[in-house]
């Protein structure tokens, strides 16, 4: 499995999420429409689509905020909801999902007529519009209800204003082709459906809004992820740095660039740091997969959580919100690279000390914790 990394900030993302230790999110037919409520009730976000099953929850909102805030509000719901019902308090919702982040011109329209078509799809019904629970229902309404928006994605399936919702029960009722990977997204570097150009327009974006990154933040981030490195491949800080020793510096540093990257830091940002174009540090990015282990990639993700002075809660969520282990798999360095000091050799050493003891047995795919 891969690890990508996954995105923050404010836009249209897709959600799945499974029941708690493979248990029933609803344990009866009128929890299903409470369960519809509290997704259009979330603060700050739209609902847009949803699909919901006996252990299964997808949705599609539009979030003024970052997911993660917004998904510690829905496991709360969730929670309060079946102790409304049962009087039990227990955790409903899994600390694990799938979270994409939706670039909507381009991908909105197939993923909710995706979304839509699951019910049939996988068959839980003979066609779309027989399943109770699905927003299919409103996208066919002349006057859907407010507290769904369906005009998102009906203006982009339709050029005409007119019998929209005539449209897309047409669609609807022919063969839906597209048929995008909503486990992993597209990208190749991060969990979203996007374009390469539209997912750094969003980080550019997003570092902008980010106030609290000031110049001296990114610097003690760099020099955080800078030791937490070397402190994991037990060399020292300028050992890393030293880029005469280029096998190990071309092999660690782009950890360094992945940890800062994880904190939503540009690359333009990241560049002067380290004296390298962008170019090359992109190129960087695209070789962690294929370099680094899934495990030691896992526990370094895990460790990452410097001191959060004067960062808000992002740091803080970070630790919370981070990949689900991997399969354990091993790497065997060539003779060149386990002579290397603090390269290939060190990395297996944490890959044999990392080896986790279970793996989530619902999700496939990428994975987030959702919850702390």
């Amino acid at each position: 499995m891969q690890t990508k990394m996954t995105l923050h900030g404010a836009g249209v993302y897709y959600f799945s999420v499974y029941g708690a230790k493979d248990q029933p999110i609803f344990q009866s037919v009128f929890e299903f429409e409470y369960g519809r409520q509290l997704l259009s009730a979330i603060p700050d976000t739209r609902l847009m689509a949803y699909v919901l099953e006996e252990k299964r929850l997808q949705f599609v909102m539009r979030c003024s905020r970052d997911w993660t805030g917004v998904m510690d509000d829905i496991q709360t719901a969730f929670d309060n909801m079946h102790e409304r019902c049962w009087h039990k308090r227990r955790q409903i919702l899994s600390d694990q999902g799938v979270v994409l982040m939706v670039d909507e011109q381009t991908h909105l329209t197939d993923l909710i007529l995706q979304l839509h078509d699951w019910p049939r799809r996988s068959g839980l019904v003979a066609s779309a519009d027989l399943w109770p629970w699905s927003s299919d229902h409103q996208y066919r309404m002349d006057h859907p209800p407010a507290w769904i928006d369906t005009e998102s994605m009906l203006n982009l399936l339709s050029h005409s204003r007119r019998n929209r919702a005539q449209h897309y029960i047409d669609v609807m009722h022919k063969p839906i082709t597209s048929q995008l990977d909503l486990e992993h997204g597209n990208h190749p570097l991060y969990q979203a459906l996007a374009r390469d150009h539209w997912v750094d327009q969003h980080m550019k974006k997003e570092a902008l809004t980010q106030s609290a990154y000031r110049e001296e933040d990114i610097l003690r981030l760099f020099s955080d992820a800078c030791e937490l490195v070397a402190r994991q491949f037990d060399i020292t800080i300028d050992e890393l740095k030293d880029k005469l020793h280029r096998r190990r510096y071309h092999h660690l540093m782009p950890l360094v660039v992945w940890l800062l990257r994880e904190r939503g830091i540009t690359l333009e940002a990241i560049a002067p740091l380290l004296d390298e174009e962008e170019d090359r540090l992109q190129l960087w990015l695209r070789n962690v997969v294929a370099d680094h282990t899934d495990n030691v990639r896992h526990k370094l993700h895990n460790l990452w959580a410097p001191d959060n002075s004067g960062l808000g809660s992002g740091n803080a969520l970070m630790a919370r919100h981070t990949d689900s282990p991997a399969p354990t798999t091993t790497q065997t360095p060539s003779a060149d690279e386990a002579q290397t000091p603090g390269g290939d050799s060190a990395e297996s050493d944490a890959v044999k000390a990392e080896t986790p003891e279970t793996t989530d047995p619902q999700a496939s795919g990428q994975v987030v914790n959702l919850h702390s």
